[in-house]
């Protein structure tokens, strides 16, 4: 390989690198000038999710919560053989929740739940049959972008903010009634007390890829 085509690659993946560099640093801010738009959106509608749509994908926003177990021996006083069945005591001391269970804690702590929507009115008024609505009911996780995939499958389109919001409130509410339904309220606060949730945000970009043929979208963070 002469020197001269060397120095040719040398030069194209400078080049290459320089634009990888600049790609990157715009892109970055193109995703924090989408963060902080979603951010101010979802804080005055009093969302979790949020998408940005633009011709060729959407962005996705949504809060996560950083979970962690402050007082295991009080949940376990008040809550008796389910603490100790769904919370695994690691040797480090951390705890690793069965995910529903953890569900149920955060929402309890957030006061993330509904107790007044039922989901059959939220589907109603999405204009589902009574057999699309039995068919969807008994898969809604209570997951944005689950849930609109699968309202997606029996017709329903659009952004869906308030609808999923709704759901998502009515499915914690489930989980509260299921775990915590019969405390009291000092039970409830002693609960609260017990445990510690941190929001952040999750972003990321959704679209289809130039080579795929079948039309699927992937998500890039």
């Amino acid at each position: 390989m002469n020197k001269e085509h060397l120095v040719s690659l040398v030069d194209e993946a400078v080049q290459l690198e320089r634009k990888m560099k600049g790609d990157k640093k715009r892109l970055d801010a193109i995703k924090a000038e989408l963060t902080t738009a979603a951010y101010a959106s979802m804080d005055n509608k009093n969302l979790s999710f949020l998408q940005i749509f633009g011709t060729a994908g959407h962005f996705n926003a949504v809060y996560k919560e950083k979970f962690e177990i402050d007082n295991y021996e009080r949940l376990v006083d008040v809550l008796g053989e389910i603490a100790k069945s769904k919370i695994i005591r690691k040797e480090e001391v951390k705890y690793d929740t069965e995910s529903r269970f953890k569900a149920a804690l955060i929402a309890l702590f957030k006061a993330d739940f509904d107790m007044a929507i039922a989901i059959d009115d939220v589907l109603h008024g999405l204009g589902l049959s009574p057999d699309a609505m039995k068919a969807v009911k008994k898969k809604l996780k209570g997951d944005y972008l689950k849930d609109k995939k699968l309202l997606e499958t029996v017709g329903v389109q659009g952004d869906l903010e308030e609808e999923l919001d709704a759901i998502r409130l009515a499915k914690n509410a489930e989980l509260i009634d299921r775990f915590f339904g019969e405390l009291a309220d000092g039970q409830i606060e002693q609960v609260k007390k017990s445990v510690f949730v941190e929001d952040s945000i999750s972003v990321g970009l959704e679209y289809a890829k130039e080579d795929e043929k079948d039309g699927n979208a992937v998500a890039e963070g």
